[in-house]
């Protein structure tokens, strides 16, 4: 299967299959090189893999230029409606041909698919994993021993992971760090070791090395809440000029009415206590901060 936006395929298992996309952003150059490295090993390793695994480039001229996006934000437009549209806004074309290569591969079998969307964000720190609200997407996130957050798929609804997991495939997000960082690479790269262990695509016996990742991943998040929801979303609308004040990182705890940004000349403030998610210090963005809680597991 030949296409520009495959960056190649290991495993001859047609029976199931990972999709795992990096680059969805231009200005996140950290998940292609997460991916490669994973790929070549595997290729170069030649144990068996169960299923077959895609490793698939997102917004390519994006990726060219280090920019978020071309015209629209790649990640804002999965949805029918986006797919059926006339637009010729280089990002469309994008979304039409990564839709028609994943079509192409699952063939219509959500279920037999699953889904890594990999990405970084601007702030200085704080990894995080997104869900889709299906119990084997969140059933992944949780594996990651890393923070995990629900009911921000639902706030994002035209992203690749909502779009494939009201389809029914097991989909999540790993934020891995700040853009273009090593540490943000590396962290891609466990993510996805640690997927093909959980989805039985590898076994531990021959990857060894997997068991270490998933401790280091626990060990650096140990000091944040495990499982959050997101209760608070501040959209952007192309005339706000929005600042985000100085100092914010993933899971900085916030006070309700804290002044945490500027817009259009007046403060900002968080309409909840919780902890900071994303604060936007790019120069393109659809969202400028999220607010999430610490959700308590239930006790039975």
């Amino acid at each position: 299967m030949k296409d520009k936006h495959l960056m190649g395929v290991a495993g001859n298992d047609e029976s199931r299959k990972l999709i795992i996309i990096g680059g969805m952003h231009g200005n996140e150059h950290s998940g292609p090189e997460a991916m490669r490295r994973v790929m070549e090993h595997l290729l170069k390793a030649g144990h068996p893999v169960r299923g077959q695994v895609y490793f698939i480039l997102g917004n390519l001229k994006a990726l060219e230029r280090g920019e978020r996006f071309v015209d629209t934000d790649l990640n804002r437009i999965w949805s029918d409606e986006h797919l059926r549209s006339a637009s010729t806004d280089y990002d469309y074309n994008e979304l039409r041909e990564i839709h028609a290569l994943i079509e192409r591969i699952c063939g219509g079998r959500y279920e037999d698919c699953a889904l890594l969307d990999l990405h970084t964000f601007s702030a200085d720190s704080g990894l995080f994993c997104i869900p889709a609200e299906n119990a084997p997407s969140e059933a992944l996130a949780r594996y990651f021993g890393v923070p995990y957050i629900e009911k921000l798929a639902r706030s994002l609804p035209e992203t690749a992971l909502n779009y494939y997991g009201e389809k029914g495939m097991t989909s999540v997000v790993f934020e891995g760090g700040k853009h273009n960082t090593p540490e943000a690479t590396d962290n891609l790269e466990r993510a996805i070791w640690l997927t093909l262990a959980y989805l039985n695509y590898i076994r531990k016996e021959d990857f060894p090395f997997v068991d270490d990742m998933k401790k280091y991943l626990e060990k650096i998040s140990a000091a944040y809440p495990h499982r959050l929801e997101m209760v608070y979303r501040h959209r952007l609308e192309d005339y706000h000029h929005y600042r985000m004040n100085d100092g914010y990182y993933n899971f900085k705890p916030v006070d309700k009415g804290e002044p945490v940004a500027r817009q259009n000349g007046r403060d900002v403030r968080t309409p909840f206590g919780g902890f900071m998610l994303m604060p936007l210090y790019q120069k393109k963005g659809s969202d400028g901060f999220f607010i999430v809680q610490e959700r308590k597991h239930h006790r039975h």
